[in-house]
């Protein structure tokens, strides 16, 4: 069985470990649309939400060759001031890339008889078909135990109500959600890390995490954190839904430094 993929790059550079992870996986993409979705929950800077300097080296990683676009749905701000505060919107000039606001972004519903409890789902038309990366952060729960790139992917729905996920059942709706768009490449910056989704002491911990496998990127963040993967129950489900392996015997970890 082949082991997926999830290289660890230590330091504290992202432009030096963001080349150097993709390298390692092996990630080419050519004349595609790209699309990187940080996680900007809130109006805070990093460890709480992506920083601008992780979402650039990524962007010149993959611009010379496709058209790269910044997509995010905050739940908890206004994702235009959140765009230009946490430097969103000078990286974006600079780059000449698009931002897109996904709570705003026009859509078309779609339909999965199999997913658990968003049978039906308003689909941002930013994300088709796109190379989509979920450009992530390294923290822990309160609710689903970590939010790393599966989670991250509640952002990138229509409309700044996320607490709705969070009535019809959160890690259904987290799995549904990857099911109906699955990121191409998980990027966690885990230079530091906290214990909690909105705040709190920050630790360094000093990798970055990159995987092609969402789901196995997230068993290792989790095991970081300090977190059994085992009993993340959103991870296991996406494991059930065929969107990656989160079982430790069948992901191959490769750890690189700066």
């Amino acid at each position: 069985m082949k082991k997926s993929k999830v290289v660890m790059v230590g330091g504290e550079d992202p432009a030096t470990a963001v080349p150097k992870g993709l390298r390692e996986l092996g990630v080419r993409v050519w004349g595609r649309k790209v699309v990187v979705k940080p996680n900007l929950i809130t109006n805070r800077p990093y460890p709480v939400t992506t920083p601008a300097e992780t979402v650039e080296a990524l962007i010149r990683y993959f611009k010379p060759s496709n058209e790269v676009v910044i997509a995010e749905g905050s739940g908890f701000g206004d994702t235009g001031a959140i765009f230009k505060d946490q430097s969103y919107a000078e990286l974006a000039g600079r780059y000449s890339v698009g931002l897109i606001d996904l709570n705003r972004d026009r859509f078309e519903v779609l339909e999965d008889p199999e997913a658990a409890v968003l049978k039906h789902f308003e689909f941002p038309l930013a994300l088709k078909n796109a190379y989509l990366i979920s450009a992530a952060v390294l923290k822990r729960h309160s609710i689903v135990r970590v939010t790393l790139s599966l989670k991250n992917m509640l952002g990138a729905t229509i409309g700044r109500d996320k607490g709705r996920f969070h009535r019809l059942g959160i890690e259904e709706s987290i799995v549904d959600i990857n099911r109906y768009k699955r990121p191409d490449l998980a990027v966690i910056d885990g230079r530091l890390g906290l214990g909690s989704e909105l705040g709190g002491k920050a630790k360094s911990l000093g990798v970055m995490i990159f995987s092609q496998d969402p789901v196995a990127a997230d068993a290792v963040g989790a095991e970081i954190l300090g977190v059994d993967p085992s009993k993340v129950k959103h991870l296991g489900l996406a494991q059930e839904a065929g969107l990656g392996t989160c079982e430790r015997k069948a992901i191959e970890v490769v750890r690189l430094s700066c």
